[in-house]
């Protein structure tokens, strides 16, 4: 899975974040304060605005310190039954309607059906549940104060704190259980369409290459009989037929089947194909780190640039010296008690196509980062963006292990550092992964491409170790989290906007901040001017006068005018864009499901503290607003 902005770890990520965090709340605090009271002395005067800013003080503490769950919680109550009289319930009708017909619109015969199924399942959700919280959130207070049920509310012991909490808490509520639905809906959803089988005859579908009276005489793993499966889904699986009757399934579109031979009567063989296994997964990635090894044998942080716009992968030249080299920690028997399970997807640039079937040859390598001892574990072939799992095994012939260390230059050095003599190097027929190639739990992963005038391409999380892999049905849900996240920020904003616009402007103004949040890299990209085409002013200047995007402008007054103010306005945006929330950064949970990967707990801390930290202002801000209004005075 494509990772451009890995996710920290918590523990090192949360020290500066919150420090980050609370200096630009204390700044917009400060800055909201200034604002307040400079108005009231323009207003009001010098001793009348400070009599009424100091009352306005006495007063918010005097909130916190009375501030009532209880009273909380009733709000809450308030909103939730108003959602339901505003028929939410629609919603997951519509949801479920989609997915009764969606099999009319989704292809069965998929290459990868699973990810297909999860991405429209978690992208649907994610518009209606997200255009539920919109509609919710910005329209309830509106609503209140068009029917004046608000005065009734503030002549109860009820602070406008309480109000604003309680409609975040209320509207989130029946979210969360439109979501759980959802939830469980897709599951069974999903579980449903993948599922499926297969049928084998055995003397239509295989073919014996042993004669059935020389069976005996074989090793029970010995190959009698090759063949496939009859299609199904637009897909069919390899078999293989051994000596002791047993019968294997290939993978084919990320998923496998159970067989088992039920009778034999006289010529004719009955099989039994089970249902799909592997189609949802969640694997547990263990990512190490990555450099480069050029053809002097010096360690680099990036490969080869081959002409990609996307920087994302480096290369490396094939039938080289040259190489891609990962590097992991905390490699322990304890963890792969029978070896190393690898999984790899790597990139294949050619510079001449050939035979364009035939697939690129690569090795893989583990290597002791002290000694330098290495060994060949794999020979394989490697097709673009294909995955490839490998095993490297906990015993390794002697054969495999090569006569000299290789050496890698560190960077900065002059020459290449002393490698342990080959002789000194332990000699045995069968060496142990742990003992001879880890190093106080490091180990090196070497790969390089065989063959001339090819290149292999990788970034940091294209190659991993494979961990058990979790639950697949807490992963799904955990997909939903990602969802609820940007529910909960989108739902704070327009309980905001709605304690002081209307009902309308609200919605457009939290559907705004919708739109802006998913294009953040974009805004930041127009408020750095680096957008292409330029800032606001030079776009529209180019669109008026028909100028090419790659042309330069005229050097003219007016052109000057423009990008001048365009550099000024860019800074404004630039606080925008940093205070924007990234919603598109959620997605990252329904991408993990999409692509069959566990989604790691780390990420979902990051990400609540990232959802906290922007719901704490704006519920803050949201009080400043309704205290302040008339309304909250009675």
């Amino acid at each position: 899975m494509i990772l451009e902005n890995p996710i920290p770890p918590f523990l090192e990520w949360i020290g500066g974040a919150a420090l980050n965090w609370a200096l630009s709340v204390l700044a917009l605090m400060a800055l909201a304060f200034i604002i307040t009271f400079v108005f009231l002395l323009l207003r009001h005067g010098a001793r009348q605005g400070w009599k009424i800013f100091g009352s306005c003080v006495r007063e918010a503490a005097k909130d916190i310190k009375l501030f009532s769950f209880r009273r909380c919680f009733a709000m809450a109550s308030l909103a939730i039954r108003e959602s339901i009289r505003k028929k939410v319930v629609v919603v997951c009708v519509v949801f479920l309607i989609l997915l009764m017909f969606a099999g009319w619109f989704l292809d069965p015969n998929s290459k990868d059906p699973a990810r297909l199924c999860a991405s429209f399942v978690y992208q649907t959700t994610t518009y209606l549940v997200l255009l539920l919280a919109l509609f919710l959130s910005s329209l309830s207070l509106p609503a209140d104060f068009k029917t004046k049920t608000i005065y009734t509310i503030v002549t109860k012991p009820v602070r406008a704190s309480e109000i604003i909490l309680g409609r975040i808490i209320g509207v989130a509520a029946i979210g969360t259980g439109v979501l759980a639905l959802m939830a469980v809906c897709s599951y069974f959803f999903v579980s449903n369409t993948l599922e499926h089988t297969h049928v084998l005859n055995d003397k239509e579908d295989l073919v014996y290459t042993v004669e059935e009276e020389d069976v005996a005489g074989l090793k029970p793993d010995a190959v009698i009989a090759k063949g496939y499966t009859r299609i199904a889904n637009g897909h069919k699986h390899q078999v293989e037929k051994y000596a002791d009757g047993s019968l294997r399934v290939f993978e084919e579109n990320g998923h496998t089947h159970s067989i088992a031979q039920v009778d034999n009567e006289g010529d004719f063989v009955r099989y039994k194909i089970g249902s799909s296994q592997g189609s949802m997964q969640a694997k547990s990635p263990y990512y190490g780190k990555i450099k480069f090894r050029n053809a002097d044998s010096a360690e680099r942080d990036r490969g080869i640039n081959v002409g990609e716009e996307w920087m994302y992968r480096s290369y490396i030249e094939g039938a080289s010296d040259e190489a891609i080299i990962w590097t992991f920690d905390d490699v322990t028997p304890k963890r792969f008690a029978d070896g190393l399970p690898v999984e790899m997807t790597i990139s294949v640039f050619r510079t001449h196509m050939g035979n364009i079937e035939q697939t690129i040859m690569g090795a893989l390598y583990v290597r002791n980062p002290v000694t330098g001892m290495i060994a060949e574990t794999h020979v394989f072939n490697s097709e673009k963006y294909a995955t490839k799992a490998l095993f490297i095994p906990r015993e390794i012939d002697k054969s495999k292990v090569k006569s000299k260390p290789w050496l890698v230059k560190k960077m900065g050095d002059k020459e290449s550092f002393e490698a342990t003599p080959t002789a000194a190097l332990p000699q045995k027929e069968v060496y142990d992964l742990f003992e001879d190639f880890v190093v106080d739990g490091k180990i090196e992963i070497w790969l390089q491409c065989l063959d001339s005038q090819q290149y292999f391409g990788a970034a940091e999380p294209d190659l991993y170790l494979r961990g058990p892999d979790a639950n697949v049905f807490l992963n799904f849900c955990k997909g939903y989290l990602g969802v609820w996240q940007q529910m909960l920020i989108l739902i704070a904003f327009g309980v905001l906007f709605s304690s002081f616009l209307s009902g309308p402007v609200a919605m457009a103004s939290t559907f705004g901040i919708l739109i802006a949040g998913f294009c953040k890299t974009l805004f930041i990209e127009i408020a750095h001017l680096q957008a292409l085409g330029g800032g606001p002013i030079e776009s529209l200047n180019r669109l008026v006068t028909h100028e090419n995007m790659m042309v330069d402008l005229p050097n003219t007054v007016s052109t000057h005018l423009g990008q001048g103010f365009d550099y000024i306005a860019g800074g404004f945006l630039s606080i925008i864009g940093l205070a924007l929330p990234s919603f598109s950064d959620f997605n990252y949970y329904a991408d993990c499901v999409a692509n069959g990967y566990n989604i790691p707990w780390n990420s979902i801390c990051v990400h609540l503290v990232t959802t906290f930290a922007y719901v704490i202002p704006l519920f803050i801000a949201g009080y400043v607003v309704l205290r302040n209004r008339e309304v909250a005075k009675q």
